[in-house]
Parts: structure tokens; sequence; C-alpha cells
């Protein structure tokens, strides 16, 4: 017999309860019988009503006087497939559902009650924890009532309260019996000859944002159509200036007037159909809204995407047909100059960067964000960035609203368990928000989160944020461009060619964390937010960028990427990266690896 156990906030004023405490002291039972015998009495007798004081005093003197005669007869006792599994589904938020029903019950719990009783039973405690406190400290003759510490189960693990966060439930079993924990997936540079515990570890990171960083109260989804296009249009100048200038080419022509001999045109790729871009459906958009069909077939080499500013060198006869002979679309940003920390005294900057979720998709244990605090405890690194997703919009036990406080009171412990067992090291944590999480803001990009504690050691950043670690320039972003890009894009290149690498390149040739437009379904996009602070000034020392494609570590001119993947990948655990920064003289050496959490 399956139970299971709504813990749910009712609207019944406190003095209700005080008779139950006393019904079950004088007839000598648990909470667990009360609540089960109110429940039958009320369906039968008062059509589900809620407990007073008088309804009490009703069942006590029905239900309890019929108890004492039956317990005269002899019970069988249950089989053992009978036996009680307790299992405790959390219920949604209170700030968004007064009670927290299962969905599979819907929303008149009184339902479940007609069910057949061998079939399943279902108990619903209307009592908050500090009820279950009053039952636990009084009792017969004085003593103490116990409750049992096995009342409250998840999976077959005691839940205490107030519980811990990482000790909600039993980790999935894929999990636990896991062999390649510690494993490198990834190695970069000269890691496999790297120590990876921090050599001085009274040497503290300092850690800033750009002053005009977004910030958490910014005000989004006010601009109008015509700003969008505004900005579309300066950033097609934008773009197209940098490039004539990198490549020397010629003054840009109006793509859309016939022209016999070859020019040079700028503009944004776009489809003329609802589908997938291909290259019978290339478009190409100037800055002042006119579009031509754009012909790739001379083209030895492309690799193309929706949005992306290029500037084609090609012929327009009829002007409505560019022919394009050869593309550019680099507009890539030098390196910032040489970082002001000088790690010949202090030893190699250790970093260590997780992108959620964190915890696996069949439960909300967060054990491995605890084996993450574990390793970092342990190696003491200098510098800590997660990005997000914390409470993943996705998640199961999020979609069926089973979770049993608010989410962003749940976040908050989340934070306390990452940082409790940091505050005393030197280790400076940087939290990055994903549009994905529940209890935050739906947009992109992505304000900090807000905290009600301050923690000396931790940074609230943006999404997408630029990090100055005493002058390492860290870009990074929990969104997944590089997933989103790898759907999109179109291109023609020479077999074997890195597909990853080219994906990333497309951020630093178009200057943005996310150049796709329009963007993909799931994000919200403000154009107004995304051109203030979701583009790139400077090509970044280290550019972050999580994404459910393959983990990796690459170069590219200059610019060390990295892809950690997910923390936790289903009902698995992922991987997180780790890096070794080294900056004397003029050189900024990175060694790193990807590792098997």
């Amino acid at each position: 017999m399956r139970v299971e156990i709504y813990f749910m906030c009712s609207n019944v004023s406190s003095s209700s309860f005080i008779p139950g405490v006393e019904i079950c002291i004088s007839n000598s039972i648990d909470e667990e019988e009360l609540v089960e015998i109110w429940m039958a009495f009320s369906v039968s007798h008062l059509r589900g009503a809620d407990p007073t004081l008088d309804t009490l005093v009703q069942m006590e003197r029905k239900e309890f006087g019929k108890k004492q005669e039956q317990q005269s007869q002899p019970q069988q006792q249950p089989s053992r497939s009978q036996e009680n599994t307790l299992v405790i589904y959390l219920g949604k938020d209170s700030a968004t559902s007064a009670y927290p029903f299962c969905p599979d019950l819907g929303d008149d719990i009184l339902e479940a009650y007609n069910s057949t009783p061998k079939a399943k039973v279902v108990w619903v405690i209307v009592a908050l924890f500090h009820y279950l406190d009053i039952l636990s400290k009084l009792g017969k003759k004085g003593e103490a009532y116990p409750i049992q510490e096995n009342l409250l189960k998840l999976n077959g693990k005691s839940l205490k309260y107030p519980f811990n966060l990482f000790d909600s439930a039993t980790p999935s079993s894929k999990y636990r019996t896991r062999t390649n924990k510690g494993d490198a997936v990834c190695v970069f540079g000269e890691a496999q000859t790297t120590s990876w515990y921090s050599q001085n570890n009274t040497f503290k990171v300092h850690v800033q944002l750009p002053p005009s960083h977004l910030k958490s109260d910014a005000c989004y989804m006010f601009a109008q159509l015509r700003e969008v296009v505004q900005t579309l249009s300066e950033v097609i100048h934008h773009l197209s200036e940098e490039m004539i200038s990198k490549f020397s080419l010629e003054e840009l022509q109006p793509i859309n007037i016939p022209c016999q001999s070859q020019f040079a045109g700028a503009g944004r790729i776009c489809c003329d159909s609802n589908g997938r871009l291909n290259a019978k459906s290339l478009t190409l958009e100037c800055a002042e809204g006119k579009t031509v069909q754009l012909d790739v077939s001379q083209v030895e080499s492309y690799s193309l995407f929706p949005g992306q500013v290029v500037v084609v060198e090609g012929d327009n006869p009829m002007g409505n047909r560019l022919s394009a002979k050869q593309i550019h679309c680099d507009a890539s940003l030098p390196l910032p100059p040489k970082p002001s920390l000088s790690t010949k005294e202090t030893g190699p900057i250790q970093i260590v960067i997780a992108a959620g979720p964190f915890t696996q998709s069949d439960n909300m244990t967060f054990q491995p964000l605890e084996d993450l605090v574990e390793y970092i405890v342990d190696h003491k690194p200098h510098l800590v960035i997660l990005t997000g997703p914390f409470i993943d919009a996705s998640h199961p036990v999020v979609v069926q609203g089973m979770l049993a406080e608010t989410y962003s009171s749940f976040f908050e412990k989340i934070i306390d368990g990452i940082m409790e067992p940091l505050k005393k090291l030197n280790t400076h944590v940087v939290v990055i928000p994903s549009f994905r999480d529940v209890h935050h803001h739906s947009v992109y990009p992505v304000p900090p989160f807000m905290l009600r504690k301050h923690y000396t050691n931790l940074t609230l950043a943006p999404d997408p944020c630029i990090l100055n670690v005493d002058g390492l320039v860290i870009g990074a972003t929990s969104t997944d461009i590089l997933f989103h890009l790898g759907k999109e894009e179109i291109s023609q290149v020479r077999p074997g060619s890195d597909r990853l690498g080219r994906l990333a390149s497309h951020i630093l040739s178009q200057q943005a964390f996310y150049p796709l437009y329009p963007p993909v379904e799931e994000i919200n996009i403000d154009m107004e937010l995304w051109a203030k602070y979701g583009r790139l000034d400077v090509t970044p020392h280290i550019l972050i960028l999580p994404s459910d494609l393959r983990c990796f570590i690459k170069n590219l001119n200059g610019c060390i990427v990295v892809n950690p993947e997910r923390l936790a990948k289903g009902l698995i655990g992922g991987n997180f990266a780790r890096l070794q920064v080294s900056c004397i003289g003029e050189e900024v050496s990175v060694n790193g690896q990807i590792v098997k959490i």
C-alpha cells in the first residue's frame, strides 16, 4: 500500500490543533492515525470540511467510541504487500498556490478518498512542522510523545526538519554507482603534470564587474519595435565598418541596386521562410531594411546563421539577387592588455568552473553540487565560477509543482550550502544566473540574483558578464549559445574541420555573447539590454560557454574557450572544468582539464 504525504498549510487556526493533541494522548494514537480517522470522518459526515473545535469533538465521540468496541475483536495482520511505503511529495510554492495538491489527483484532494482503499490510501497531514513539534513534546503523564524519526521519508531516507539541503533524498543509483569519478575527459596545455592544489592559500583574487554592468533592478521588455530595428541597424553599421577596416575593402554600396561589376555590400543573414535556414533560403538585409536574395553557390567556403552580420563581395546585375564571390564575417576584437597581476610571486591562479543543472533529473538531492563543494574545500582554488540554472524550470519536481517552499527561499538554501563550507577559505565565488532559473527573471540578458544574506567572498553577476580578475579578463554566459547556433548554422567547409571551434568563433567574430537573431523560442531577448550588456568590447583572455554539446578547451586566436558541459546530465553525473592560469610578463599561460564529478 502506497502512502503519499502532502505538507499543506491549512487556513485553520492553530487553536484547532490543541484538541488534536489531547485526542492523541487520551486515545493512545499517533498523529498519523488521527489524521486518517479525521479524513474518513470528514468525508463521510462533513463533506470534507476543515476541522474545528466542534467537529473534532464530534469525531472523537463517534469514531473512538466505535474503536473501543472493536478493540476486543482480533485484527488480521496486514500482508507484506500492504506495508506502507512512505513517499513525500513536497508541495507547490506557497506564493502561487494555497494548497499543494498532487498533479495526479487534480485540485480536489477529496477525490483521492473515493478510490479503493486497498489500491491507494492517501494521508493528508493538515499541519505545519511546528505543530508536529507540539506532539513530540506533549504526552501522557508528562512524558514526551515520541514521533518516530522514520515518519518522514523520501525514497527510503529520513527527512529531518529543518533538513539539510543535501540530505533531502537518496541520490540517483546511477550516480552513486559511477566508476569514472575524477577522470579527465579533456586536457589542455600541460595539464597532465599540473598540481591542482593551490600553491598559495593566503593569496586572494579581486573580482570586479564593469561599472556599467546590468543591475538586478533593471527594467526590460519596454523597447518599441522601431527601437529594435534601430538597434539591429546600428550593429550592422558597426560590424561592417570593423570588417572594412580589417580586410581593407572598398566603400560599401547598396545591396539592392543593379550593378554589373563586383562591389561590397553589408547586411545580416536572414531566412526567407519559416523553416530552418538553408542555401536556397538565404537573404541579406541591409541596415536600411532592404532585402535581396543571397546566392552562395560560387563561394568556396562559408559558415552562416540567422542574425550574422557579413560583408559580401559580389555582383547584383538585376538588383534582386546578390551573387556572392566572397563573404567576410570576422570582426573580432584584439585581446586586452596584459594582466596587472604577476603570478611569479603568488603562484598560478586556480579556477574551477561548473554549470547547472546541479542535480539529477529524478531527485532534488544536489549530490553533484555537494561533491563539487567537497572538491573545492579540498583543493582550495582561488576562483569558482558557477553558472545556472540552479533551480531548473524544466526539472520534473518544478514542472509538477512538488516543492514545499518558495523557489527563492530554496535557492538561498542552495547558495548557503555552497558558501558556508567555504567561509574560512580565500576562495572567491561568482554566481551567474540563467533564464531557465524558475525563481528568476526569464529574460536575456539576465539580471544578477538578489540575496537577503550577504557573503564577503561572493559576487552575483548577470548573464552574460565580463569579469576582471586582477587584470585577467574572463567572459562568461550560462546560455547555451553553442547548441543554439549548431541547430541554425549552415556551412560549407573542408571535411574534418573543427565544428565546435567554429561555433565558438562566431561569438568572437560577431562581438556578442548571443549573436543569433531571431533567438530560439525559449529565450525572451530584450534587444535594448542586449545592445548594452550582451556585446563584447574586447576579446577576453578566457571565454566560458557552457553547453550540452561535447566539452572542450580550445585556443581561438589567443582566447581560451571553455565548455565544461553540465555538472549533472539526466540521471548521471556530468563534468566541471579546472584551469591553472599563469600571468608572467606579457603572456597568459593556461592549463586546463574537464573532469568527471
